[in-house]
């Protein structure tokens, strides 16, 4: 956002495109061009607003990681579904 306003600011032209989470171009390219469904994939992050929106405004499944700066109860009250809540990346391995 910081950014954004700097080069609005100095060029005095607004962007025709944002590809930054949560926008869920930046994630549905990827997967069109790999030609896998949507509902086969996963974002895994530790922001809701951001990394949660964006799998849910993709529809991919979120796993939100607490080792970041969401809380369960953050994951709770925060309306954006999340289709898993894990303490950690390496919680995730076998």
């Amino acid at each position: 956002g910081a950014y954004l306003s700097l080069f609005e600011t100095t060029t005095g032209v607004s962007p025709v495109k944002i590809c930054g989470k949560p926008n869920p171009s930046m994630i549905l390219g990827v997967i069109e061009e790999l030609g896998i469904d949507p509902k086969r994939c996963a974002m895994v992050g530790d922001r809701i607003y951001t990394d949660m929106a964006m799998a849910e405004a993709s529809g991919v499944h979120g796993i939100l990681v607490l080792s970041g700066e969401a809380t369960a109860d953050d994951a709770l009250s925060s309306g954006v579904h999340i289709s898993m809540v894990v303490p950690s990346v390496d919680s995730l391995c076998i």
